[in-house]
């Protein structure tokens, strides 16, 4: 059972986060400014809000900072100040571990396959110098975290042309274009 003065760790808005417990809301209310982000409902006797005094660690010595935050009851566990065990546990755990059992359980979303998605362009042009231009979307694979992007598409055509890369026209069709001049007169009829 925790109780104010306890070292604890466990999950916050701001990510796993270790520090002392100050407070904790038998009471029941709201921790923080209410209808913002940060603030949390206390809801006792199963789940109070606590005011946690986050603590961080310099040369294996945790030290307190300046900053409190506010951590549910049921997102915290115990942990040894001294050796970093958690209570009851006689495994190790350092914040690293711990963030990785809550995305674990959680579950992380997987990045989408971009290229599944993007439908092949149809017209327009292409570009006169293919081997530049792969040489550059490879460069901009290697820039980007997400290609094709917006960002990363605009990149290649900037980059492209930078390297001196010009582009060709597709051909397009006959019928399509319009041949007549608005200044001749046999283009108009009466």
């Amino acid at each position: 059972m925790i109780k104010e003065g306890d070292f604890v760790m466990g999950m916050t808005s701001e990510g796993m986060i270790h520090g002392v417990v100050e407070h904790i809301m038998i009471e029941g209310g709201t921790y923080g400014v209410p209808g913002t982000e940060y603030a949390i409902e206390s809801m006792p006797p199963d789940n109070p809000a606590m005011a946690v005094r986050i603590y961080k660690e310099d040369d294996g010595k945790w030290e307190p900072t300046a900053y409190s935050i506010g951590m549910m009851y049921q997102d915290a566990k115990i942990a040894d100040i001294n050796n970093h065990t958690m209570e009851n546990e006689n495994e190790e755990m350092d914040s690293e571990v711990a963030m990785a059992m809550y995305d674990s359980s959680i579950g992380k979303a997987k990045k989408p396959n971009y290229q599944d998605m993007i439908k092949p362009r149809r017209g327009g042009s292409k570009p006169a110098d293919s081997q530049l231009y792969a040489r550059v979307v490879q460069a901009a694979k290697d820039k980007f975290d997400v290609y094709p992007s917006a960002v990363a598409n605009a990149w290649v055509v900037q980059e492209y042309k930078r390297r001196g890369g010009t582009y060709k026209s597709d051909s397009v069709s006959k019928s399509s274009v319009w041949t007549g001049s608005l200044f001749d007169p046999k283009g108009f009829s009466k």
